[in-house]
C-alpha cells in the first residue's frame, strides 16, 4: 500500500473515531449549538437582534449587496436559511429572522400571529433596520406573510420570491390537507419523536443527514411548543370543516401585483400541492416560475445551491 494511500485512510480513521467521541461525550442540546454556530460560519452568517416596542426578533445578517430578507416556513426558524445563504451572502446581505412566534424571537400565548400581525411586524423589522426596500423570500408560512407584504408595501419590494408558498386556496388539496380532512393530525404539528421522524419523510424527497440526537433533540423542541404552534396554526390557516381558509389568500392578495415574482415549488410537495404554482402563474402573468423535479415542500434544504441558482439568474434577467 503506498505510503500517501496509508495516510489518507488513516486520516479518515482518525477524524472518525473523533466524530463519534464528540457525539458520545458532547450534551446534545451543547452539540446542536455547536453545529448551529458551525452552520452560520460557513455560510457567512451572524447573530443579532433588534428590540421592538413590545417583541425581541433574532435575526441572521452576512454578505455584500442589496438586501434579501427571507421568511421561514411554520414550526421553523431562521436557520433554515443557512444552507442557501452560503450560496447567496456574495451577491446579497442576507437577513434572516425568526418571526416572532419562533426560533429565539418572542414567543407568547398573548400575542396574535394571524398574517396581518407578521405582516406589521416585518414593516417595523425592516424600518428598525433602516431598510427601505429588499428583496423578500419566504417559504411555506413565510411566502404567506411575504406575498402580503408585498401587496401592501410593493414599492419597498425589490423582488418576491415565494417557496412552497402557503395561501393559494384554490389550488389543488395537498396530501397532507386530505388526510387532516380525514381527521389526522396535520404533519406539521408534531406532538412526540415519531411524528417528528414521520414530518421528516414527509418534507423531503431525500432528506438532508442529521445525526440521530439531534433529531431527537429537535423532535423534544417541537413537542415543548405544542401549545403555541397549535395557536399559530390555527390563526395562519384559519381551519373550518378541516380544510384551510386563509385570511387572505394569496390568489386575491396578489391579484394586481405588478413587481417582479419567482415562484420555486417541489413538484413532489407533501405539505402544499404544487398546483398552487399554476394558480399563482395565472394571477401573475408576469411571474417566473420554477418547478423543480423530485423535490420536496423545502426546496432551499434539499436544493439550496440550484435554488439560489434559479434565484441570482432570475434577479439578473437570464
Amino acid at each position: 500500500m503506498a505510503p500517501k494511500f496509508r495516510l489518507v485512510i488513516w486520516t479518515f480513521i482518525v477524524l472518525s473515531l473523533s466524530a463519534t467521541a464528540l457525539f458520545a461525550l458532547t450534551p446534545t442540546s451543547k452539540l446542536f449549538d455547536l453545529i448551529t454556530r458551525v452552520e452560520r460560519q460557513f455560510s457567512g452568517l451572524s447573530s443579532y437582534t433588534v428590540e421592538l416596542d413590545d417583541m425581541t426578533i433574532k435575526y441572521l445578517r452576512g454578505g455584500n449587496g442589496e438586501p434579501l430578507i427571507m421568511l421561514h416556513g411554520f414550526g421553523a426558524d431562521k436557520d433554515n436559511w443557512t444552507r442557501i445563504a452560503k450560496h447567496l451572502s456574495k451577491h446579497y446581505d442576507v437577513i434572516a429572522l425568526d418571526i416572532p412566534g419562533f426560533g429565539e424571537s418572542t414567543q407568547t400565548l398573548a400575542l396574535d400571529y394571524d398574517v396581518f400581525s407578521q405582516v406589521t411586524r416585518l414593516e417595523a423589522f425592516a424600518n428598525a433596520l433602516n431598510i427601505d426596500q429588499f428583496h423578500l423570500a419566504g417559504s411555506s408560512m413565510g411566502g404567506y406573510i411575504a406575498g402580503n407584504f408585498a401587496a401592501k408595501h410593493a414599492k419597498k419590494v425589490e423582488a418576491l420570491w415565494l417557496i412552497s408558498p402557503f395561501g393559494v386556496m384554490t389550488a389543488e388539496p395537498s396530501e397532507m390537507f386530505v388526510a387532516v380532512k380525514n381527521g389526522a393530525n396535520p404533519a406539521v404539528l408534531p406532538r412526540n419523536e415519531s411524528e417528528f421522524n414521520d414530518l421528516f419523510d414527509f418534507l423531503f424527497v431525500d432528506p438532508p443527514f442529521i445525526p440521530s440526537p439531534i433529531v431527537t433533540h429537535l423532535a423534544q423542541k417541537s413537542a415543548d411548543r405544542v401549545i403555541i404552534n397549535t395557536k399559530i396554526f390555527e390563526q395562519m390557516h384559519r381551519m373550518k370543516d378541516n380544510r384551510p381558509y386563509p385570511d387572505s389568500p394569496l390568489e386575491q392578495a396578489l391579484m394586481d401585483y405588478t413587481g417582479k415574482v419567482l415562484v420555486t415549488w417541489g413538484d413532489k410537495d407533501r405539505v402544499l400541492n404544487v398546483d398552487g404554482a399554476r394558480v399563482l402563474s395565472s394571477i401573475i402573468p408576469q411571474a417566473t416560475i420554477d418547478i423543480m423535479k423530485d423535490v420536496g415542500h423545502l426546496p432551499m434544504l434539499e436544493k439550496p445551491e440550484s435554488s439560489a441558482q434559479t434565484f441570482m439568474a432570475f434577479e439578473q434577467g437570464e
